[in-house]
Parts: structure tokens; C-alpha cells; sequence
């Protein structure tokens, strides 16, 4: 029977300076950040922000979205200052759903400048009604 170890734990085992794993991949709590906005015929490429900003090194695990009918031809795109799609690119917002995602597994903020503010953008058409957002990230 071969032992194998994963690249964090074998960066860890052997530290270098050019392989420090940040706080929020290794030791990292995991956190949850829940926002809700009542949108009231929010603008196309309207932006609200959500929570709080992340702290560099934090990983985003995963994103929900969940929202009423916002109405006929409304988008959402979840992203932050930098790529305002990064999470969520063009969700249908016609009708109420819910949405996961958890191909943004692991990205690291603090890799661009911007990306520890999280952004809603509002696309398509005029927006009306409730969205929720749950961003799972560790941290620390």
C-alpha cells in the first residue's frame, strides 16, 4: 500500500517561502455570508453590494442564489469590482429559483484588485422582487 500526500499537506510538511498555503485553505473557518435585497424596478446594470468585504486569502466555496420572478428578460450576474461575473454569469431571474454554484470552489480573494467586494449587477431588464445571496468562503 503507497502513501500519498496532497500538495497542501506536502507544502506544509515542507515549508518554503515560495509555498506559504494561506489561512483559508489549511486551519480556515468555515463562514457563510448571507445577504438579502428587495430590489424595486432596479435598472439594468444596477449593482448592489453584498455583506461585507472578504478578506484577502479568504476561499469562496460556493455560491446560492435565490430569487423571486423579478420579471420578464431579468438577469443576475454575481462577480465582484474586478470581474462582476466571476461567480454567476447571466442567472435567469424570469422566474423564482434557486441557483447553486460551486465551480468558483477555492478562489482566492485577494489575487486582483476588487475582488473582496461581492457584486449583484441587475442585466436584461428592470428588476422587482427578493433576492438572497449565501456565499460559503473559509477565512483565518
Amino acid at each position: 500500500m503507497a502513501i500519498l500526500k496532497g500538495d497542501n499537506y506536502t507544502k506544509q510538511e515542507n515549508p518554503t517561502s515560495d509555498n506559504i498555503v494561506s489561512p483559508g485553505t489549511l486551519g480556515g473557518r468555515k463562514r457563510v455570508l448571507m445577504e438579502t435585497v428587495t430590489l424595486a424596478a432596479a435598472n439594468i446594470a444596477d449593482v448592489v453590494k453584498l455583506g461585507k468585504d472578504l478578506q484577502d486569502g479568504a476561499k469562496v466555496l460556493g455560491i446560492e442564489l435565490l430569487n423571486a420572478a423579478l420579471g420578464a428578460g431579468v438577469t443576475l450576474d454575481v462577480g465582484d469590482d474586478d470581474t462582476g461575473d466571476r461567480y454567476m454569469t447571466a442567472v435567469d431571474g424570469n422566474t423564482a429559483s434557486v441557483k447553486r454554484d460551486l465551480n468558483v470552489l477555492g478562489y482566492e480573494v485577494g489575487q486582483a484588485d476588487g475582488d473582496n467586494t461581492i457584486l449583484l449587477t441587475i442585466g436584461g431588464a428592470a428588476a422587482t422582487g427578493l433576492v438572497t445571496v449565501l456565499i460559503t468562503y473559509t477565512e483565518d
